[in-house]
């Protein structure tokens, strides 16, 4: 970090709780990001539902096949074999 951030860090672990509860609230306020006005909670619902329906359909199409847990392990066990990492002890 910067001469100036060690400064900043040093003069802020100089103010009272309150101070510092006071700097982070103005700083949260002026630097937080915001979500565009078009991405509102409806929005992202919609998205989540259209991505849902193609999923649903990418398997009920036979685009995809589902595997259960224990095949996954089973792969994943044989991946990192192939590649001669000990996965489990």
């Amino acid at each position: 970090m910067s001469v100036t951030v060690e400064h900043i860090k040093k003069e802020i672990r100089a103010l009272s709780p309150e101070e510092v509860e006071k700097l982070l609230r103005d700083l949260q306020e002026e630097y937080a990001m915001t979500a565009p006005a078009e991405m509102n909670e409806a929005t992202i619902e919609a998205e989540w539902d259209k991505e849902i329906a193609r999923r649903v359909k990418d398997i009920e199409g036979g685009k995809v096949r589902l595997i259960s847990g224990a095949e996954l392990e089973q792969s994943i066990d044989a991946l990192f074999a192939k590649r001669g990492i000990q996965r489990r002890a």
